[in-house]
């Protein structure tokens, strides 16, 4: 069990950073081809879904500028996005076809890389 704990955070651990017109580069390539894992929504409570919409998340990663942009260890993107506290983790993934928000969470700083 510890083992699986171990190898799921050393997945998600940010191993390089973004630059932003990098960033920019990918998401307006992608611009219509951006679509949310319905997977994403497990996190949240019911008032948290009321809030985070589909339209939002996809507002927020192709109009907002996020504080930090990283690639996981796991080849997924991690956004960072500030919020009135701490700062919303936006998770997705890029393949040929399309960009996936994958999951997304509110935590309270940036990792260091």
């Amino acid at each position: 069990m510890n083992l699986l704990i171990k190898q799921n955070v050393t997945e998600t651990r940010i191993i390089k950073e973004v630059d932003y017109f990098e960033f920019r580069l990918l998401i307006d390539k992608s611009k219509g081809k951006i679509k949310v894992n319905p997977h994403a929504y497990f996190r949240l409570s019911e008032m948290q879904r009321k809030v985070y919409k589909d339209e939002t998340l996809l507002e927020m990663l192709t109009e907002e500028k996020p504080a930090f942009i990283g690639v996981q260890k796991n080849k997924n993107y991690a956004t960072f996005f500030s919020q009135k506290q701490g700062y919303l983790r936006l998770i997705f993934k890029v393949t040929k076809e399309n960009i996936e928000i994958v999951t997304f969470y509110i935590t309270d700083n940036i990792p260091k890389i």
